[in-house]
């Protein structure tokens, strides 16, 4: 059972702000549009396992995608399949062509293109999301169920590589279309039941409720300020015009497109780039309405939620929930915009 659906990283939804919301001739945008690759790059990556979670029996597992906890720190993990007798966790990656590992230095360098460039050793990273996994699960007081990592490289082109007496990595490094093969082997490793039904619920309902989803300071990641980015609602059929809000509906000035929705994708652009909290006075501003009557009744409209009274009043996304999120077709669609 999918209890954490898989979804687009926030972090790709702040690129496409971003690069909506820059200048053409912005130095930065080439970055931006790197990083957005590669955030894209890492969500195909995950679909691919997908797939193969899909086939398995719907009351077998618990499926957790994108699981976000704190301990200390704030630690992310790909995938967490939770069952009565163990946990399964795995870091996935979606990398091209050839990866080396290097026994001696821990280093892990990817080939793409005759291009070598080092990257982060991806069995460290889940050795790390492990042990803060089980420090968070022995502050909570449900320890019990052994824990199984893996890295998963989801394209089977991917040639892996490194010497004869370093193939333990192969241990914990599997392909997507191995995983089923590999949770095969966990339940014939496990046969015990160690949890009740009851007692696996309450995991699944603790760290349901301790998922986080936080926006990040994307603009100061960048080093930009606010000036950089671009005020005024978009025109979604156009993609260059600005709208305006008259007779109760938003209008593009360059194409005639009319809609009462048409200002959504902005206040999600707000939210992603600009802070977690808006007044009516910030929501007037980025979206360029002269009227302070309208502006609170387009933002009212909204239905977010709010704190304060009167003028100090500020709205926020409940639990950061865009209210333009992308579905699959329109993120296989998606281009970089040229504004």
């Amino acid at each position: 059972m999918v209890l954490l659906e898989l979804q687009l990283p926030i972090q790709a939804y702040q690129c496409m702000a971003l690069l909506r919301r820059l200048k053409k001739s912005h130095p930065i945008r080439t970055t931006v549009e790197r990083d957005l690759r590669s955030w894209l790059k890492g969500y195909y990556g995950e679909k691919e396992c997908s797939y193969f979670l899909s086939l398995l029996p719907e009351d077998q597992y618990y499926i957790f995608h994108g699981l976000r906890l704190s301990e200390k720190k704030a630690f992310q993990i790909d995938l967490v399949l939770v069952s009565q007798r163990f946990i399964f966790m795995a870091e996935i990656k979606n990398l091209s062509k050839k990866l080396t590992f290097n026994k001696e230095t821990n280093h892990v360098t990817k080939e793409f293109n005759n291009e070598e460039e080092g990257i982060s050793n991806p069995i460290l990273q889940v050795k790390r999301q492990k042990l803060q996994f089980v420090n968070w699960l022995r502050k909570k007081q449900m320890l019990g169920l052994p824990i199984e990592k893996a890295v998963i490289i989801s394209k089977p082109t991917t040639k892996v590589v490194t010497t004869p007496d370093n193939q333990q990595i192969f241990n914990e490094l599997i392909y997507a279309e191995s995983l089923l093969d590999k949770l095969e082997e966990l339940e014939a490793k496990y046969q015990k039941t160690l949890f009740t039904k009851r007692k696996t619920n309450q995991l699944v309902d603790l760290l349901l409720s301790h998922h986080q989803t936080p926006i990040p300071d994307i603009p100061l990641s960048y080093k930009l300020s606010k000036s950089d980015i671009i005020s005024g609602v978009f025109c979604p059929k156009s993609q260059t015009g600005n709208m305006e809000f008259y007779s109760a509906k938003w209008h593009c000035s360059d194409c005639g497109y009319s809609s009462k929705t048409a200002f959504f994708q902005t206040v999600d652009d707000y939210f992603l780039l600009l802070g977690p909290t808006i007044t009516r006075k910030q929501f007037a501003e980025f979206l360029c309405i002269g009227s302070s009557s309208v502006a609170g009744h387009q933002l009212r409209s909204l239905n977010l939620t709010s704190s304060g009274s009167k003028r100090g009043t500020k709205y926020t996304l409940p639990e950061n929930q865009l209210l333009c999120p992308l579905d699959e077709k329109e993120i296989n669609a998606y281009t970089i915009p040229t504004r």
